[in-house]
């Protein structure tokens, strides 16, 4: 072997190692940010399971013994707010996500009059902050009556919720084939059965982020339904919770903390069962041209 292949091998073996150190350190660097995320669940794991006299002892000591009755207590007075979230945030998502869907066709496939204007106009909605609208969106559900009642969350988050959803259905559905439509109405398919056969089954991926970010932000809202919603049966997990905290006169933080930890397994389990579809459509439909 000549000089000039040794030095080559060197140089190649040097670069590996370097290559090789660089990703070692990437996955390191990784790994912590990581483990720093989840930093949080750990604590909220760690302190569900102290009750109160651990708590004012030594807030950071290991639980001694684990108070696992926390768990129960929380479950008996939460589980029904709990089914009341599952079902309004249910419901909720589904009306925004339909809603975003045909509004989102109809910008995509469709021409009609002002429909840019329209479009702009719907965006611009975006721009308002969700505060300013309470007090009069507040009113509106006084006076029609449906305060205390689940329709004064369902119609809140449905109008205000699907304008986001709209700009993303609309981007995801202009990236579709037009000559997929075109055929679709050739073989004599209405606009209905065109957007319910074609443009739905292709747009999973990003009806599945819609359904994700949506179910997400609903499930954690505390403001609006503190505002709307009196009756305790009726309450939400996010509001319950705080409810509980206060209503022996003492804040039983064990107890509160076992119910924030619960109240996230509903929306654990919806995630597993959609991530790889909202992978998907975060990756592509969100960001389609």
């Amino acid at each position: 072997m000549t000089e000039r292949s040794l030095r080559a091998d060197r140089m190649h073996t040097r670069r590996k190692v370097r290559q090789i150190s660089f990703q070692s350190g990437i996955t390191f660097v990784t790994v912590i940010f990581v483990l720093l995320a989840f930093i949080p669940i750990f604590l909220m794991l760690f302190l569900s399971l102290k009750n109160q006299s651990q708590f004012y002892a030594n807030l950071w000591a290991i639980p001694n013994p684990p108070q696992w009755k926390n768990y129960d207590a929380a479950w008996n007075q939460l589980i029904r707010n709990m089914l009341n979230s599952v079902a309004t945030v249910s419901v909720g998502t589904l009306l925004i996500v339909s809603l975003s869907a045909m509004s989102g066709y109809v910008f995509a496939r469709l021409e009609f009059p002002l429909k840019n204007f329209l479009f702009m106009l719907m965006l611009a909605l975006m721009m308002v902050p969700g505060v300013l609208t309470l007090t009069p969106s507040f009113k509106l559900i006084q006076r029609l009556g449906l305060k205390n009642t689940w329709w004064a969350l369902w119609l809140p988050w449905a109008s205000g919720g699907q304008v986001m959803g709209m700009y993303l259905c609309r981007t995801f559905i202009s990236g579709q084939p037009a000559s997929l439509f075109e055929s679709a109405r050739i073989d004599g398919a209405t606009e209905f059965k065109a957007f319910f056969y074609i443009a739905i089954p292709l747009a999973k991926p990003i009806l599945a982020t819609l359904v994700v970010m949506n179910m997400i932000s609903l499930y954690g809202d505390f403001i609006w339904p503190l505002l709307v919603i009196e009756s305790n049966t009726r309450q939400v997990i996010s509001v319950a919770i705080q409810t509980y905290s206060s209503s022996t006169g003492m804040t039983d933080y064990g107890a509160m903390i076992a119910g924030f930890v619960m109240a996230t397994v509903p929306l654990l389990i919806m995630f597993m069962f959609s991530s790889r579809l909202y992978i998907e459509g975060i990756t592509s439909g969100a960001v389609k041209a």
